[in-house]
């Protein structure tokens, strides 16, 4: 049900420039407004009580990802690691 001018209420944050910038030609490319595409993330939220979406760094990669890559940098710095040749069979 569509909520009447009555009910509605305004809902205000602020986003630093470039990512404004971003999220509103991400929603120019799905033919939404931001404050449409904002508010159907909202009522989703609401109606599934789940935010299902991933938190990633700059590089593609979750918090768990990136602490392993981290780890395996580290390794292959210390000399922890072993090359080996590819055989092919």
């Amino acid at each position: 049900m569509i909520a009447s001018k009555e009910e509605m209420t305004n809902f205000t944050f602020k986003i630093d420039k470039k990512t404004r910038e971003a999220y509103g030609e991400l929603c120019n490319e799905f033919g939404l407004s931001m404050s449409a595409a904002t508010l159907a993330l909202v009522r989703q939220a609401v109606r599934s009580q789940s935010m299902s979406f991933s938190i990633l760094d700059e590089n593609g990669f979750t918090s768990t990802e990136a602490k392993e890559l981290q780890r395996g940098i580290a390794d292959v710095e210390s000399g922890k690691v072993i090359r080996r040749e590819l055989i092919e069979v």
